[in-house]
């Protein structure tokens, strides 16, 4: 091979991470550990939790360790439980008479990534005091915090009515009623962020007529009990890219060596976000292109366009993709994004670029 100016040749590979760590949580607090004050009296989140509030006038609960009324750990006016962790957790009723609700509402640590996949997790149980559990409890994200004069459940009309950019509410996953009273469970969901998203509120946006509940004491005639819930470690987490079929997407981060095909660690992380995606949607396939920039021959750009775009699919063979999945093609320098003679449009040119498309199993 005939040696070329650069020594270092960057492809550009479209990377969704951008700043963002994948194991930082979005959520301010999300363990309920930080507070200003140890909390006295009950209706008390607004006042004694830091960056956690209520959106409405439903009267939601904080309970701390350090307390030693009845907002307590593990003792406290609805039951016995310990923290999930720390010492600390919220506490709220997602069902209760005519439609009475309470709602926690917290600040996200940046603005969610229009198109991109996040995963928002909780862990709750179902206080001793209950009448009753339910299994609908939601999630609702919104340009800027909410602030509802009503103790009545937040539905989207309710939502679409105080002129605030907010995503209808989505219902985390749930196999079965949230009625455990001794264990915490595990909830999560996911979404695709539509790029406002700077706070985020939790609760039943249902109805009583519209919610799952399961009553523990229809033999009393008491059709609308309450059902109580402490909630601890919160938790959005970013997944990934929503990638669309048939669209091409430019890998950002896989950076060469001169002569030399081994990827970078912020390269191999850009791989397993595609990995993992494609993992999650089996109906796909994709199509990794290799390209050059005008410098050296025809020959050469040829060859280091097709051993940079096999080395990307042979690192995504290595975590599992099947090769029926995946094919790679390089074009030197007869695709360029850019035709100027700069070393600027010479950067975007080099560059490795993917397309997903519907995967048919001939089998």
């Amino acid at each position: 091979m005939r040696k070329r100016c650069y020594d270092i040749l960057t492809l550009s590979f479209f990377m969704v991470l951008c700043t963002t760590v994948l194991s930082q949580n979005l959520v301010h607090n999300g363990s309920f550990e930080d507070f200003v004050e140890c909390p006295i009296k009950m209706s008390n989140l607004n006042r004694d939790a830091e960056y956690w509030n209520a959106p409405t006038l439903g009267t939601t609960d904080y309970f701390n360790e350090c307390s030693r009324t009845k907002l307590g750990i593990p003792m406290n006016f609805k039951g016995k439980q310990e923290a999930f962790e720390g010492s600390a957790y919220a506490g709220l009723y997602l069902f209760a008479p005519k439609d009475y609700r309470e709602y926690i509402q917290v600040a996200l640590t940046e603005t969610l990534q229009k198109g991109h996949r996040y995963q928002l997790s909780l862990s709750l149980s179902l206080a001793e005091k209950s009448d009753g559990a339910v299994m609908d409890m939601g999630a609702v994200f919104s340009e800027k915090p909410l602030t509802v004069h009503t103790k009545r459940q937040l539905s989207n009309s309710a939502l679409a009515s105080k002129n605030i950019k907010a995503t209808h509410a989505k219902q985390f996953t749930s196999s079965g009623f949230y009625d455990d009273k001794k264990e915490w469970m595990q909830i999560s969901l996911e979404i695709v962020a539509k790029g406002f998203e700077n706070h985020l509120i939790l609760g039943n946006f249902k109805s009583n007529g519209g919610t799952n509940y399961l009553n523990y004491k229809e033999a009393s005639g008491k059709t609308e009990g309450y059902s109580y819930y402490y909630i601890d470690d919160v938790s959005l987490n970013y997944i990934g890219p929503d990638y669309q079929p048939n669209e091409v997407y430019v890998l950002d981060h896989v950076n060469f060596n001169f002569d030399r095909f081994d990827l970078q660690p912020k390269a191999k992380q850009s791989l397993k976000d595609v990995y993992s995606y494609l993992k999650k949607n089996p109906d796909l396939k994709v199509s990794i292109s290799g390209h050059t920039d005008d410098l050296g021959s025809d020959e050469y750009n040829d060859v280091l366009s097709r051993q940079r775009a096999s080395t990307v699919a042979k690192y995504l063979i290595a975590l599992g993709l099947d090769r029926q999945r995946i094919e790679s093609k390089g074009y030197g320098n007869k695709i360029p994004v850019d035709s100027a003679l700069t070393d600027k449009a010479r950067r975007k040119n080099r560059r490795v670029e993917f397309v997903m498309t519907k995967f048919e199993d001939d089998n």
